[in-house]
């Protein structure tokens, strides 16, 4: 009986060993890479026509052209890379809207073994890293008021260089800086009176006299000299602040801002790029951690596979500033 365990311990050892074997053996196995090809990316709603659609994906297909030319991209092994371009819903309904918008997910489908032992790759959901076109409005900011497209804006910016700035470290955004400021502030009556306006839809009387009441003490406890000033997310019914510290603690509240219509130029066709966003973490020794960690998750045969990570940890100014020069395009 014990040489019987034995045996199968010691067999059991050498399975998962030569399993995990295969799979590092996976990474070094040439990839390809598709653009899955659409054109109805955009709601029907927002009135783009044929032609600007073509025209639009022409350019997402510079823009995949370029984002290639990351070494991940470039040469690919161990994975199957696509560009899936997903529909921004109604994005385009929002105030002073003007280009055809877009997701462009780049996806990272490693290989792996399926149960016959077959060299295989996951469709369904693979990792993927993300960049958006003519989306004025970044996913990574919280929504302040829908009906007038007000919104929140880290404190923490950088100009890196003209056309690209970074928030918090991560949150790039790429625009022709020959315009005037893409996003411009909400003023603190602006803002109130936004949330007045959304808070009153309360049906029950009760409750609607009560928040009105605390709303009047809310604006009155507003100096007039402060209403013209930009707002902060913050405190109280109304979420509306004149500064971004509270009680002693600077810089806790996020600036509240609009998309400026003059930063839109009209004259260019819809299907043009004005304006994009992606996440992108500066800290580099923060990303090499996270890929050696999933390299030794990856060896014991768990996981999706480290691609995206190699191409998160891979992807830098270069990249980006080879993106920036599409905008206007």
């Amino acid at each position: 009986m014990k040489s019987k365990v034995v045996t199968i311990t010691f067999f059991l050892f050498f399975f998962v060993r030569g399993q995990a074997q295969d799979q590092v053996n996976l990474t070094d196995r040439p990839g390809t890479f598709e653009i899955l090809s659409r054109t109805d990316y955009a709601s029907s709603e927002c009135g783009f026509t044929k032609t600007d659609m073509t025209a639009n994906f022409e350019r997402i297909k510079d823009i995949v052209a370029v984002v290639r030319q990351n070494p991940v991209l470039s040469d690919i092994k161990g994975f199957n890379g696509r560009a899936r371009i997903h529909t921004m819903s109604m994005t385009c309904k929002r105030p002073v809207w003007y280009g055809v918008p877009a997701r462009i997910a780049f996806e990272f489908s490693s290989f792996f073994l399926n149960k016959e032992g077959k060299v295989t790759f996951n469709t369904i959901e693979p990792p993927s890293w993300s960049l958006y076109t003519n989306d004025l409005i970044p996913g990574w900011s919280d929504i302040f008021d829908s009906k007038y497209g007000y919104f929140t804006v880290p404190l923490k910016k950088e100009t890196i260089d003209p056309g690209i700035d970074v928030y918090d470290g991560e949150r790039w955004i790429l625009y022709d800086p020959e315009r005037p400021p893409y996003w411009v502030p909400v003023t603190v009556e602006e803002a109130f009176n936004a949330a007045k306006e959304f808070i009153s839809r309360e049906k029950d009387q009760f409750t609607a006299s009560l928040n009105k009441q605390f709303l009047d003490q809310e604006w009155a406890a507003i100096p007039a000299s402060d209403r013209n000033k930009p707002a902060y997310f913050g405190g109280g019914l109304s979420r509306v602040a004149s500064s971004h510290g509270f009680e002693g603690q600077d810089s806790i509240f996020p600036m509240i801002m609009k998309v400026n219509p003059e930063y839109l130029n009209r004259n260019l066709p819809k299907s043009a790029i004005q304006f994009m966003w992606f996440s992108s973490v500066r800290n580099k020794q923060y990303m090499k951690k996270q890929l050696d960690e999933c390299i030794e998750y990856r060896k014991k045969g768990s996981g999706s596979g480290c691609d995206l990570a190699r191409f998160e940890l891979s992807f830098g100014m270069t990249d980006i500033r080879n993106i920036s020069t599409l905008i206007g395009k």
